[in-house]
């Protein structure tokens, strides 16, 4: 390792851990009491920190330290006064070594591109599966051969009397670990597998170089980029649900797989970058980046899972939600609507208007559901101009529809229920969100007072705010009181 290398190693690993602390210590003492419990949102970047430093250092001991070979690239090791050389035989049993080993045994000043030069054939990227320099124990006694230097001739003579001998014995037997290119060690390493499942292989393996990396890390913060971003409407989710729902599983699924995928090749790739005596500041950013790129794509995905749970999605996708009863009253002037509001409701309304033209209103009975249904059912009833009609129980999504009406009519016997959105898997709740502000915007376009919506927006998803007859009429979300068929 070069002097600068030594250098960079130890102040970004070894000084690390005190230099955490010392950032740790400062933000609890001096941030603490002014962040309160704002520090807490600091947790996961703290940990995901560690667990990023910990990573490298741990990258970095198993690559950088030469007692250690890669597990792929199918070397053996060799000991000579403290250093260990690595050697592998190619298919025509040629013993290689690992060029880096006898520049450090013997103290090569020349230049890798200098000796490639100087020995096309014997000095060279040999192995099938490793970027490293490699060269032959012939052009090692050729270049060193005139040496006076006793630690140079003890290092030739241990060359001819035992590593090649013994490195030609071991190739020549068919349990060698130590030939890459033969028998299962092939096939494990998948030389011979061809096409897409054969790239796919190499790049799990980090055998891709780094445009590869880039090429499927840029795939891969696209399809994040595009989960993030994709909001359909509440009327084309409402309309076209299950082929959202295949759209964001697929994406959600895949995601996920193919950040594992490439966050172990970009892993690997590092760790044949440094076993290839490259550029140890390039390494790190690679590794860095994967790491970060992993965590990115891994913790938008978890959120927007949490958003809408991969369970929901199949559901939906299966058409399997809660669905309410939708039928027409006596006199075929009304729907009457009972039940939970699940993805399929709009759709349910929209064919019974279709079949029915003479329909001049709706009547709700409904806990409420999906706020996608409730967006989408309450523009579908607005456009409609349809009155609403409301003598048991409406709350949460079916506010919305009802405020949607052209006519809302109150029972004395009904009761409503409103809070800010939210999903019931989720724990605790998260303040206003596009919902809410979307929820508020709608109220507010259908003539409901700003003093009844700031009350909607400060009950949380958890509970429920059931606001009387006066409060009802006062803000007016309804527009009349309803007796009835006769009413």
């Amino acid at each position: 390792m070069s002097p600068f290398h030594q250098f960079l190693y130890r102040i970004c690993l070894r000084s690390a851990w005190p230099m955490v602390m010392a950032m740790l210590f400062w933000v609890l003492v001096v941030l603490g009491p002014l962040l309160g419990r704002g520090l807490l949102d600091l947790l996961p970047l703290l940990v995901a920190g560690l667990g990023a430093y910990f990573a490298l250092r741990a990258l970095h001991r198993e690559t950088l330290n030469g007692a250690r070979a890669l597990p792929e690239t199918g070397e053996l090791q060799y000991g000579f006064a403290g250093h260990t050389v690595h050697a592998f035989s190619d298919p025509e049993g040629q013993v290689w070594l690992r060029a880096r080993d006898v520049r450090r045994v013997l103290g090569l000043q020349r230049t890798d591109a200098w000796m490639a030069q100087a020995y096309p054939d014997d000095y060279r990227r040999a192995h099938p599966g490793s970027a490293a320099w490699f060269v032959r124990p012939g052009t090692v006694h050729r270049h060193w051969g005139g040496s006076t230097w006793p630690e140079v001739n003890r290092f030739l003579h241990f060359l001819e009397r035992e590593l090649v001998p013994l490195q030609e014995r071991r190739a020549a037997s068919a349990s060698v670990p130590g030939q890459p290119a033969t028998g299962d060690a092939a096939d494990a390493a998948g030389s011979g597998k061809q096409g897409v499942p054969g790239y796919l292989a190499r790049q799990w393996r980090g055998e891709q170089g780094l445009l590869h990396l880039a090429l499927w890390g840029a795939v891969l913060a696209a399809l994040v980029s595009h989960v993030l971003l994709f909001e359909p409407s509440p009327a084309e989710l409402a309309a076209h649900y299950r082929r959202y729902a295949l759209i964001l599983l697929a994406e959600l699924l895949g995601g996920t797989l193919l950040s594992a995928w490439w966050g172990v090749g970009a892993w690997r790739a590092a760790r044949r970058w440094f076993g290839a005596d490259r550029s140890l500041l390039a390494g790190l950013v690679v590794a860095m980046a994967g790491m970060t790129m992993l965590l990115y794509a891994f913790d938008h995905l978890a959120d927007r899972d949490r958003q809408m749970s991969l369970f929901a999605l199949a559901v939906m996708a299966a058409d399997r939600d809660d669905k309410p009863v939708v039928g027409l009253s006596g006199d075929g002037q009304r729907i009457e609507l009972s039940g939970e509001m699940g993805f399929g409701t709009t759709n349910l309304v929209r064919s019974l208007l279709a079949r029915h033209p003479g329909i001049r209103g709706i009547e709700l009975d409904s806990p409420g559901g999906s706020a996608s249904e409730g967006f989408a059912l309450a523009e579908l009833v607005r456009d409609r101009h349809l009155d609403v009609y409301v003598s048991t129980s409406c709350a949460s999504a079916c506010v919305l529809v009802f405020a949607g009406g052209q006519e809302r009519l109150a029972a004395p016997s009904a009761r409503f229920g409103l809070h800010r959105s939210g999903v019931a898997w989720r724990s605790g709740d998260s303040g206003i969100s596009d919902t809410d502000r979307r929820m508020a915007a709608w109220f507010a376009a259908q003539g409901v007072s700003a003093p009844f919506i700031e009350r909607v927006m400060q009950t949380p998803f958890r509970e429920m705010w059931e606001p009387g007859a006066g409060e009802l009429m006062g803000s007016g979300l309804a527009t009349g009181e309803w007796r009835g068929e006769g009413g």
